[in-house]
């Protein structure tokens, strides 16, 4: 309650806040004017039909990767010079500003947008996507000139994906990272990889000298979603699959992770009552070769009654089936 002069006494107000005023509610006279409000600056902007409820905005958040936060200030020379500020002050403003900007933050910034890109191509949740961007974050000072050229840009952000998904034991695999990326080389990625490995090692080592970075080893059983969605397999078919792959770990397979998959799919299949996949599908959701699947195949038959649920297929059914589609595979192998 403040006193009004014309009531001589406390009385209610009410501030308008689009003039200023401070109004007394028996009188209506202006107490004070030029209301300073302190609390948070809120603009509203709304479209001219009136379908955009409110959006309250106040710009976006600061960058925590970026040493300017994000936060810069940007000097048009634009096409009609309305400000008081001559064409000459302009054009000198723009120059000088050219010369003092942070090409570093702009850098990460073309990085991090890429990453973005990379991310939505892969169907990647964010907490990867802002890993990929805090791994780019640390090519500053001398590292940053590996980010000029666009070539070292693109191989850098695919690379950090890649180590962003391993640490945090998410499977895609550098094909499927160099495809989306737009047909990045495999030996830059790698190449990027081990740069990434050396640097983000020697932040740790800074962090703990006397321990050193975890490896971490992906699990195949992480890969049995993605591909059976990929071939379209019935829940039932993929419940076997899993199980399978997880007792192959317990025997002596000596194979790729991936090509482990690809063989227990394949045999799953094989003994499918509804619909066979045929091997050259396998081979593509898998990123292995038609070749590769077979060897693996018929190195793990003597193991396939012990690896295939028996809730699956007996292991009459397993010998009768698989028996002799690998069996015609050693005898075309041993007419050629």
């Amino acid at each position: 309650m403040e006193t009004c002069l014309e009531c001589k006494k406390p009385t209610e107000t009410v501030i308008d806040k689009c003039t200023g005023d401070t109004i007394c509610t028996e009188c209506s006279l202006v107490i004070s004017d030029h209301y300073i409000d302190d609390s948070q600056e809120w603009r509203t902007f709304t479209n001219d039909d009136n379908s955009d409820r409110d959006p309250n905005r106040v710009g976006g958040p600061t960058n925590t990767l970026l040493k300017s936060g994000g936060i810069g200030t940007i000097i048009d020379k634009g096409r009609e010079n309305t400000s008081s500020v001559s064409k000459t002050n302009l054009y000198e403003l723009c120059r000088t500003q050219n010369l003092v900007r942070n090409t570093e933050d702009e850098l990460i910034e073309k990085a991090c947008r890429e990453i973005k890109r990379i991310s939505e191509g892969l169907g990647l949740i964010s907490s990867v996507k802002f890993r990929a961007c805090e791994i780019v974050s640390k090519f500053d000072g001398d590292n940053s000139k590996r980010l000029r050229r666009e070539k070292h840009l693109n191989a850098l952000c695919a690379a950090a994906v890649s180590t962003a998904c391993r640490e945090l034991k998410l499977s895609r695999t550098l094909k499927e990272i160099s495809l989306v990326a737009g047909g990045v080389d495999l030996k830059d990625i790698n190449k990027a990889c081990r740069i990434i490995r050396r640097l983000v090692g020697s932040d740790q080592d800074e962090l703990a000298p006397s321990s050193a970075a975890p490896q971490v080893i992906i699990n195949t059983g992480e890969l049995v979603s993605r591909f059976c969605s990929k071939l379209d397999i019935s829940v039932r078919e993929t419940k076997a699959i899993r199980e399978a792959v997880e007792k192959a770990e317990n025997f002596d397979i000596r194979r790729n992770p991936k090509t482990v998959l690809a063989a227990v799919i394949f045999m799953i299949c094989q003994l499918s009552q509804t619909r066979k996949r045929p091997i050259r599908e396998i081979a593509v959701a898998a990123e292995v070769a038609e070749s590769t699947i077979k060897n693996a195949a018929n190195d793990m038959y003597p193991y396939a009654s012990k690896i295939i649920p028996s809730w699956y297929a007996s292991e009459e059914d397993i010998n009768k089936r698989l028996g002799g589609t690998i069996g015609s595979w050693d005898a075309a192998r041993l007419t050629a």
